[in-house]
């Protein structure tokens, strides 16, 4: 008879407690997608095709690129198996985009610290609060942290 009971108890418990969302959840996801979509707009043609040639690696599983005046900067991750190869697979990505982009500088990346920066300097652009020379100093400053070895 307990276990019925506790069976009971513990269905009432789930169904009141779903109830309380009341759709509060699809609001959030649709607001994330709009969101996103809204980023994908802002980047240019060139970042998004270089993403793109980066994404379609398979050991690859995000990237990000920022297009600046005199160089194309793409960071990426890789999946999990696949962190003891991040030095070939940069190799790899760096090829196909220099093959993809002749006329560019570009600097491949697979450090965090780069991804997040890029991420940083893009929502900062897109919301304009940062100005010409912050651009200058935070682009500078990118370059010292590729420069670094952890």
């Amino acid at each position: 008879m307990k276990p019925v009971i506790l069976i009971l108890y513990l269905i009432v418990s789930v169904a009141l407690l779903a109830a309380c969302g009341q759709g509060d959840v699809k609001e959030r996801v649709e607001d994330a997608v709009m969101r996103t979509s809204n980023e994908q707009k802002e980047k240019s043609d060139k970042e998004q095709r270089a993403e793109e040639i980066a994404k379609d690696f398979k050991e690859v599983k995000g990237a990000i690129a920022y297009d600046t005046e005199d160089e194309l900067v793409v960071a990426f991750h890789v999946t999990q198996y696949q962190k003891f190869f991040t030095e070939k697979i940069e190799k790899k990505v760096k090829k196909a985009l220099e093959k993809e982009f002749p006329d560019e500088n570009v600097v491949v990346s697979h450090d965090m610290k780069i991804r997040l920066e890029i991420e940083r300097l893009r929502r900062d652009v897109e919301q304009d609060n940062i100005s010409e020379k912050e651009l200058e100093k935070r682009i500078e400053k990118m370059k010292i942290l590729r420069e670094e070895k952890a």
